[in-house]
């Protein structure tokens, strides 16, 4: 019921001025912080990069603490069994070539057996080399870090969501911002915050953690929103006096897309209070049954000294809690799927949204 109220209602007064929920979130959640976030988007790259990248410790998901900035890294081979190789073999190569040179003019000059010892030296450094490579090789190229040359290639073509890609400037003078930012910083601080629930990581949501699809439903989001930012920024360039109503129109229809990002947005919020709720009965679950493991302790000590009969339905009664909150717990996680399906159908409703606006007007 509380809900289908909500759902009625997306805005309230704030200092005789209406404000839409999902931006009194925002100023309640991040309104006072800096936007700093850098979402990959997931199906930019393949899964080869992205396990390179998670054996490496990059931060790059949506509910990442902040992502590391490495652009330019991102697409290297640069650690210790790559410079180990590389670099031992580049070295033996100059250091042959080194001796391959002078062995070369010495022959030429007529000089055998000065080319005789250069020569022999050059053979032995090269040996050196293959056998190094022979060693050090096969460990670079099966180190989970590695990039292969096809992957780095991919991961050029990676794409981003950043404030910036959002229409976002810093500074007090010539900074900007926009509410697509707005809305995404918002998604991802929600993103972080669910993560670092208990209810998150723990056992009892394995098969649910894994169906809902984080990263893809907040990168989804920034992709949205991107879009929008470019098309509102071309469709206010072809801004006069002849287009000014053609262009009205196309903002109000981005509006109505803005808008069901922004309830999206807003069911991740009820999602996240929801793990909430269940992580207070897990902590109650937990303390239940480290309740009934001191229960039975205690009863074990009572019935070798006191042997109080009493004792035993007492503690029996005290056990019920923990079967209580198992059962409150399953139907928590019940409704969780129902909150998470809010957010996940996210193409469908739009398509609605859009198909209803487009009847109001016919």
């Amino acid at each position: 019921m509380a809900r289908q109220d909500r759902a009625k209602s997306v805005t309230h007064t704030r200092g005789g001025e209406a404000v839409s929920e999902w931006k009194s979130l925002w100023k309640s959640e991040c309104g006072k912080s800096a936007p700093i976030y850098r979402v990959l988007v997931p199906d930019s790259v393949n899964e080869a990069v992205l396990r390179a990248w998670s054996a490496r410790g990059y931060r790059y998901t949506a509910g990442a603490p902040s992502a590391i900035m490495l652009t330019g890294g991102m697409s290297r081979n640069f650690f210790r069994s790559s410079v180990l190789f590389k670099g031992g073999t580049a070295a033996g190569t100059a250091v042959t070539a080194g001796f391959a040179a002078p062995g070369g003019l010495a022959l030429v000059s007529g000089f055998a057996d000065a080319a005789l010892t250069f020569g022999g030296m050059g053979a032995a450094t090269a040996l050196g080399t293959g056998i190094f490579a022979a060693v050090t090789g096969p460990k670079y190229f099966r180190d989970p870090k590695r990039l292969s040359r096809k992957n780095r290639r991919k991961v050029a073509a990676a794409q981003w969501v950043t404030p910036s890609s959002l229409g976002y400037l810093p500074g007090r003078k010539e900074g900007r911002d926009t509410d697509e930012q707005r809305l995404f910083h918002l998604a991802v601080t929600i993103a972080r915050k669910i993560v670092r629930t208990r209810a998150w990581t723990h056992p009892i949501l394995k098969d649910h953690v894994s169906r809902v699809d984080l990263d893809h439903a907040v990168a989804s989001i920034g992709v949205r929103l991107q879009e929008l930012v470019s098309l509102r920024e071309e469709i206010e360039g072809i801004r006069d006096a002849g287009t000014a109503k053609s262009v009205e129109t196309y903002l109000s229809k981005l509006a109505v897309a803005f808008s069901s990002m922004a309830r999206r947005v807003e069911s991740m919020h009820d999602y996240y209070e929801r793990l909430l709720q269940l992580d207070q009965q897990l902590m109650l679950l937990h303390n239940s049954e480290r309740s009934r493991e001191l229960g039975d302790r205690v009863l074990d000590v009572l019935s070798r000294t006191a042997a109080d009969d009493s004792a035993d339905w007492q503690f029996r009664e005290l056990r019920i809690d923990a079967d209580s909150q198992s059962s409150i717990i399953s139907g928590l996680v019940a409704e969780l799927d129902q909150t998470a399906d809010d957010f996940d159908d996210f193409d469908t409703r739009l398509a609605a949204a859009q198909k209803s606006v487009d009847e109001l007007e016919a």
